[in-house]
């Protein structure tokens, strides 16, 4: 028994991706008992309405990081891949200044402009005026998500174990503020304060490790180093951006659109949905965030096999955990379901279809990652441009007519329909890197 213990412990620490993968699930998986612990507490103490509030506080702040943030991390883990391959010390220093350079004008840019269309939000969205103050201080907490740096850098040096800890520990913190609010001060305020708290925790660890990270690289002066224009790293931010700023209508302008039609009870039943569909994320997430960083490195190889090798095995692995949930859940939900939400009856079968949808996207971050590895960003953009103006035309006539099954539906025809058209443009090409005409033509003629 102890030998074959031992060579399990021994096949895992030999396989980076198996040790990586149980680390972050581990991880992941004890902040989201913590998490659920939390959204139990809000719930009890201020009722499902009020926690729709705090909900919709939140998507504000979250819509302007969004709409301005250049999701530089995906650059970076790419072309850190091949500066790091070749022990190319500048151009690693480069990128991280690039990045960091970008993340600082996207925050900025996200406060201001959050604070400019604050009451004209308001306004149309019917608001109460204390909405005001609750955006600007959401807002405020925004402005110390450095993403892409921390999340590029913390990734590309596979230090997952930092981003789990500053996850964990905010999520505990999370907890026992909320726990102190509901026995000492039920009121909404308190736990928007102690929600702030618990993510400011969270953001101001990431920058902590990420500081530890560079550190130990020997990579702290990057700043110092003179700024090259690195072309293809640049549009690839600008692509990205682009994309992230017109997938907005699948995230948070979904949630106003939410609480427009439907009232802030069922943005906080949406929201429970989230926190219980988070199971699935904690074993989708691990493996998508491992996952990009080895493509990465297996494109600069050349091993274009291997890369769609990866994709094949988390789909097949993410239909097999849907199956597993949904029976779960059917066999279960009648012990736990009403902790979360009053009408169960009315709204169990709505959270299977959730379900499917979150399994789904789980595994289309495959294709996903595939996509970006491979160098085909530029594309997302006339794909999103379809996609999502076809998503938006039903989702306005499925909430109306359907309610929060519409909403679900919408999400997952329009998850189906980027995966399919990526893969027949993936298939177009043979699954092989991208590589632009010019580039083409130039590589032709050096070869003759």
């Amino acid at each position: 028994m102890k030998e074959k213990i031992k060579k399990i412990i021994n096949y895992i620490s030999g396989r980076k991706l198996v040790k990586n993968f149980l680390l972050i699930f581990t991880g992941q998986g004890l902040a989201s008992v913590f998490g659920l612990i939390s959204t139990i507490l809000i719930i009890k103490a201020i009722g499902s309405n009020q926690h729709g509030i705090l909900i919709v506080v939140q998507t504000y702040a979250t819509l302007f990081y969004s709409f301005f943030s250049f999701k530089t991390f995906q650059a970076l883990i790419k072309y850190l891949a091949q500066a790091k391959k070749d022990k190319n010390k500048e151009d690693i220093k480069i990128y991280i200044k690039w990045s960091f350079i970008f993340d600082s004008v996207s925050l900025i840019l996200m406060f201001v402009f959050g604070i400019l269309f604050k009451n004209f939000v308001i306004d149309i969205m019917n608001w109460p005026i204390e909405m005001e103050k609750y955006v600007i201080l959401y807002l405020a907490t925004q402005l110390f998500y450095i993403q892409g740096t921390t999340i590029g850098v913390l990734r590309s040096y596979e230090r997952y174990n930092y981003v789990i800890k500053s996850q964990i520990i905010s999520n505990v913190v999370r907890c026992i503020t909320y726990a102190i609010c509901f026995f000492w001060s039920k009121k909404f305020i308190s736990f928007l304060i102690s929600e702030m708290i618990s993510v400011l925790v969270n953001y101001l660890l990431l920058i902590y490790y990420t500081y530890k990270v560079l550190k130990e690289e020997k990579l702290l002066d990057f700043y110092k180093v003179k700024l090259k224009n690195k072309k293809d790293f640049f549009m690839f931010n600008v692509y990205s951006n682009i994309t992230s700023t017109l997938d907005l209508p699948i995230n948070q302008v979904t949630q106003l659109i939410i609480n427009k039609y439907l009232g802030n009870a069922a943005n906080s039943v949406y929201s429970v949905f989230e926190r219980l569909g988070s199971i699935i994320n904690k074993l989708g997430d691990p493996i998508n965030q491992i996952i990009y960083p080895e493509m990465s490195i297996k494109v600069v190889d050349k091993d274009y096999e291997g890369a769609k090798l990866l994709s094949r095995k988390l789909k097949k692995l993410m239909f097999l955990i849907f199956a597993i949930c949904s029976a779960g859940t059917l066999l279960t939900y009648k012990l736990w379901f009403h902790l979360f939400i009053d009408d169960v009856n009315k709204y169990i079968f709505v959270f299977i279809v959730y379900l499917a949808f979150v399994s789904y996207s789980n595994s289309a971050m495959g294709t996903h990652n595939l996509f970006m590895a491979l160098g085909y960003v530029k594309f997302n953009l006339p794909i999103l441009i379809v996609v999502n103006t076809i998503y938006l035309l039903f989702l306005f006539y499925a909430i109306q007519n359907i309610g929060l099954l519409g909403v679900i539906t919408a999400y997952l025809l329009q998850a189906v329909g980027m995966v399919v058209i990526k893969k027949i443009i993936l298939k177009k090409n043979d699954y092989k890197e991208y590589m632009p005409i010019k580039r083409r033509t130039k590589l032709c003629q050096s070869t003759h």
